[in-house]
């Protein structure tokens, strides 16, 4: 990640994706918005942020940073928390965690169609 107060904002991010390792990188109007459009790419998600909110954890200099986002993805709403001595670390743990709850909705999702599609099914059959 590469940022100044002339520069625009560069971040590279890599992520695991099941089995495989992605990555991509992006430009922003800061840090952590370069990070969030870097991840957006190798999602292919369209994640709007609606929320963001950073506090300490701790005192002094071992105190943590901790992000709190909500994001919109298709109609619905996520939580992801971060936490990590850097803010912008902290910013892109909490997208990894919508990430993750995203997933999980999609798998619950899924299974619940094929439940469903069984139920459907053992109701022809009898």
């Amino acid at each position: 990640m590469q940022s100044g107060s002339n520069d625009i904002a560069t971040a590279s991010v890599k992520l695991a994706c099941g089995d495989d390792i992605k990555a991509e990188a992006a430009n922003g109007n800061g840090p952590v918005d370069a990070i969030y459009q870097a991840i957006n790419r190798i999602t292919d998600y369209n994640i709007e942020l609606v929320k963001y909110s950073l506090s300490a954890k701790g005192h002094g200099k071992d105190a943590l940073g901790q992000v709190d986002i909500v994001a919109n993805y298709n109609g619905r709403r996520f939580h992801g928390v971060g936490l990590a001595t850097d803010i912008v670390e902290s910013s892109a743990k909490a997208m990894v965690h919508v990430l993750n709850n995203i997933w999980r909705a999609a798998e619950v999702e899924k299974e619940l169609q094929r439940k469903a599609q069984n139920k459907e099914n053992n109701k022809e059959t009898v």
